[in-house]
């Protein structure tokens, strides 16, 4: 999803020379961290798919930046396969046999097509910040070393040259890199001693045929495995892309070729391939062979990497991909470096402003340099050690003779830092900075991605907190579009404390403009028969404001970036994967009935007191049923303000607009509050056996006849001037009133709960919305604190923290609401009566401010 990314008030132009990979990685990079790019590319377009081409292989990191980049992370799942094995084996060339020599079932990459992962980078980026078809000429760093460098360009299709001034030079110019010349003009690549043939076979339309049928029986794991055949001082690197393309490169001992032009890509000839297709028969098994044979337009990538950099950038230019670390392919690391270079890049550029230039690439080239410098040299190493070249200790390898240590050197994870490049990086060292030594904690809080199930105010809220907290922030709702004004509907009540946090993130005058003070609550008895009303409790400090839900849901709503909820979208399932870093939900669009699959860090439930993500954990758990439901209606007044309705209820309840009144009658009661924009919300609550629930919905449908009769009992119960509000309340409704008896825990691996999944209670405290939303705001805390890396440390801190509170206030009111409704309470012998009930203890069993935490509920384990 596609978020507003932020502006600087002076926003910095940064310069990338280079539109491959790297270049419009730093593109977004850039965007990201407030920095405006341009970027120069020498190609005429951007590269057109093709079945020809080079395969790659994306680890989970790098995927999970492209993931914030993108505004369909899931295309990248849906355009790439999984390379769920790394397989070395070994051929015999003679006997045209295979076996086993290494084997991780682990290796968690994904295969793509090159064009098809520049096109997906390409697209996310605005359209205006490429200028195709202009080579890089030279560029001059100013004088002052800090206030701008100039780039000139030629304009292939005019013949012009351009300038380009901007605050900082990318060079993003591939391995053969001409800015990186300038600095370092005796720097030369070094020559591997092999080249590589290279191909895409596209199957499609032959899926059935002979080849592919063999190849399948030969390659059984293809479509999930990258394959590495080796032979005699030679090696096969084989795997599948999408759309049924198969990737080969064969890795071929060879002098040093001569290069023409800045490309390390030969031009082959006819009788080059043919000799290639005849070698090929030789060395490797027919059914590779034959691939090899059937793919068109194979050609020669010749093998450079390089000894590493003394050092990234010079003043405000600084080096990136092949251009910062020209490597060889064997760990799968050019594209990969490439991705993280942007990210470092950009997170250095936020984290030090566009004032500390210089502080920023130093910070960068510290944290990469060193990795980049490992990476690169051991996968020098692996290519030497795959094709019987001398390395290590004078060693060469023999595949068919190799012990089982030696076959295991052969595995990708041996990489330096395979498992998590650093991002986190703590380290000592002699800095300038006025002449002291610092402790430098460079910390790269990426962008991480979280999946909320259910758009209401307790999801919304969620999305809220966690885009504060530095995460990406999807949320799945079934309604098809949000919910629309209307004069039907529910009022609620904000406590100080969810409004400072509301505050955050909307302007407190729009909460004022959509609220209406509560300063006094009130509590009264009636008598039914004499229709007269005695007070019993009165707080004059009450202090909550009331709203409808629809404003405070559209306020919420309209503060957030408009595109990261799917409307429409039902939740069906989730699954978690195998190492608990990823969960991934299934969801079924409404209006297509198509099924989705949206993969995240976490998942936030927010679906509800009926929460099916709640009930995957404990299928077993309840909900109980109160003893009683209540009908529900707003009354919106503003074409009958003189109305003998309104003048009576004015008369009746003189302080209706700044207090919530509520009418005790014995075994039923009822609230009643003013909302903002002439609207007058009730409640009654009444005692009645367990409904019959249809849906997943705890509103009741209700026919004419069942609005009559509670008209009828309206009148028989409370004030005239109430009972008839009632009857003029258009489309009242039924909720039937359930709790839970606290949850054991409110976290699972990576899965939480949050708002009424997390803690059903009935509505009597006023607690469902405010609990919502401090749950959203001590989980955002939590996630902050703690980062991607301790997650499971942010989650149990935020159970800490949100369990003992929501248990204590779920109970406090259920008995609230027990003692109103005139039924049994735990540990009382007799039921509570509101006509007798003039004691000063009993009275105040009845009032707010007896709720647990009432005054402050803790959002830190320190509070």
């Amino acid at each position: 999803m596609g978020f507003e990314r932020r502006r600087t008030a002076m926003e910095k132009k940064a310069i990338v020379v280079g539109g491959s990979i790297a270049g419009l990685s730093c593109a977004h990079a850039l965007i990201t961290a407030g920095w405006k790019p341009v970027v120069i590319e020498k190609s005429a377009a951007p590269p057109e798919g093709s079945p020809t081409g080079a395969g790659l292989g994306l680890d989970p990191q790098a995927r999970r930046l492209l993931s914030l980049w993108i505004n369909d992370p899931d295309l990248l799942l849906s355009s790439t396969l999984p390379l769920s094995i790394d397989l070395n084996r070994v051929t015999d060339s003679e006997k045209k046999t295979s076996r086993t020599l290494a084997k991780d079932e682990n290796f968690g990459f994904r295969a793509a097509h090159w064009a098809d992962l520049h096109r997906i980078i390409y697209k996310a980026l605005p359209s205006d910040i490429i200028l195709w078809g202009h080579q890089f000429i030279s560029f001059e760093v100013s004088d002052d070393k800090s206030a701008a460098v100039v780039v000139k360009a030629r304009a292939l299709g005019a013949g012009d040259t351009v300038e380009i001034v901007g605050d900082l030079l990318i060079a993003a110019d591939g391995c053969l890199s001409s800015i990186r010349s300038h600095f370092l003009p005796d720097f030369k690549l070094r020559y591997s001693g092999y080249s590589a043939w290279r191909g895409v076979l596209d199957c499609s339309g032959q899926e059935r045929s002979e080849i592919i049928s063999n190849l399948r029986r030969t390659y059984p794991e293809l479509g999930d495995c990258l394959y590495f055949d080796l032979a005699h001082r030679t090696h096969c690197v084989l795997y599948e892309l999408k759309n049924k393309r198969i990737n080969w490169i064969w890795y071929m001992n060879m002098p040093e070729p001569e290069l023409k032009g800045s490309s390390v890509t030969m031009k082959v000839s006819d009788e080059m391939i043919e000799n290639m297709h005849d070698k090929a028969e030789k060395v490797w098994v027919p059914e590779l062979a034959r691939v090899m044979r059937e793919t068109e337009d194979p050609f020669i990538n010749i093998i450079y990497d390089s000894n590493p950099l003394p050092q990234l950038f010079w003043d405000n230019v600084v080096l990136v991909g092949d251009a910062a670390h020209p490597t060889t392919p064997h760990g799968l690391r050019s594209t990969n470096m490439s991705i993280l270079d942007a990210g470092i890049l950009g997170h250095c550029l936020e984290k030090w402003g566009s004032e500390n230039l210089a502080s920023a690439l130093e910070e960068f080239q510290a944290i990469r340099l060193p990795v980049i410098s490992e990476q690169v040299l051991h996968a020098r190493q692996l290519g030497r050690m795959k094709q019987g070249l001398v390395f290590g200790e004078h060693k060469i390898f023999n595949p068919k003779e190799a012990t089982p240590e030696e076959c295991l050197l052969l595995q990708q994870r041996n990489m330096p830092y395979f498992e998590v490049v650093n991002s986190k990086h703590d380290w000592n060292q002699e800095e300038r900075f006025g002449g002291e030594k610092a402790t430098m904690n460079v910390d790269m809080k990426r962008r991480q991605r979280v999946v909320v199930v259910g758009g209401s105010i307790a999801g919304l809220s969620a999305a809220h907190a966690l885009i504060g907290s530095g995460w990406d922030v999807i949320v799945i709702e079934k309604s098809l579009t949000p919910p629309a004004a209307s004069p039907t509907g529910a009022g609620l009540s904000l406590d100080p404390q969810a409004r400072e946090i509301l505050s955050h993130w909307i302007s407190e005058h729009e909460i004022n403009e959509m609220t209406l003070l509560l300063s006094v609550e009130l509590q009264q008895a009636i008598d039914s028969e004499t229709k007269s009303k005695n007070i019993v409790a009165r707080d004059e400090n009450f202090n909550y404001r009331c709203a409808h839900w629809t404003d405070l849901h559209s306020i919420i709503h309209k503060a957030l970036p408009s595109d990261i909820i799917l409307w429409g979208h039902r939740f069906i399932s989730l699954h978690i994967s195998e190492d608990k870093s990823t969960v991934t939900v299934t969801a079924l669009a409404l209006q297509t009935n198509e099924t989705v699959e949206i993969v995240g860090d976490l998942l936030v439930a927010a679906d509800g007191s009926l929460s099916m993500i709640r009930k995957h954990f404990l299928p077993n758990h309840k909900l109980r049923y109160s003893g009683y439901s209540a009908w529900r209606g707003v009354l919106n007044y503003a074409e009958m303000e003189n109305s003998d309705t309104m003048i009576g209820i004015r008369r009746a309840y003189p302080e209706i607009g700044n207090c919530l009144y509520f009418d005790l009658a014995g075994e039923a009661h009822c609230a009643f509050f003013e909302l903002s924009h002439k609207r007058i919300n009730w409640i009654w609550y009444f005692n009645r056996p367990e409904p019959q629930l249809q849906g997943g919905s705890v509103t009741m449908k209700v026919s004419n006849e069942m609005i009559g009769k509670m008209h009828e009992d309206a009148e028989r119960v409370w004030s005239p001037e109430l009972a008839k509000l009632m009857k003029e309340t258009k489309e009242p409704f039924i909720n039937a009133i359930y709790d839970s008896d606290p949850l054991p825990q409110l976290y699972w691996d990576n899965v939480v709960l949050v708002g009424d999944a997390a803690h059903p209670t009935t509505p009597h405290a006023s607690r469902s919305t405010n609990m919502s939303i401090l749950d959203a705001e001590v989980l955002g805390l939590c996630l902050k604190k703690w980062g991607l890396e301790n997650l499971n440390m942010a989650l149990k801190e935020y159970q800490l923290i949100r369990l003992p509170v929501v248990s204590e206030q779920v109970l406090h009111s259920r008995y609230m609401g027990r003692l109103k409704q005139g039924l049994h309470v735990h540990g009382d012998k007799k039921k509570f009566d509101p006509k007798t009930a003039f004691t000063e203890h009993d009275c105040k069993l009845l009032q707010h401010k007896n709720l647990p935490f009432f005054t402050n509920v803790p959002l830190s384990l320190s509070d």
